[in-house]
């Protein structure tokens, strides 16, 4: 399953050179200083440990184990 680039959002919460300050909107960036979270610049570089991962959705039936 591979993560579009549509459905990524370019925001400093993703970004390699922001750190998120805990229970605030505020990111600390390592270029323009104290800045919103949702803001972006032209800097940005995606940090992709920052992303939750993608997760399956189970069939309801699972075919794969069948009791003997």
């Amino acid at each position: 399953m591979k993560n579009t680039n549509e459905e990524m959002e370019y925001t400093c919460l993703y970004c390699e050179h922001a750190v998120v300050i805990r229970e605030t909107n505020i990111c600390i960036c390592k270029h323009n200083g104290a800045v919103d979270q949702n803001d972006t610049c032209g800097k940005f570089m995606l940090d992709l440990l920052k992303l939750a991962p993608m997760t399956r959705k189970l069939p309801e039936e699972d075919t794969l184990f069948v009791e003997l």
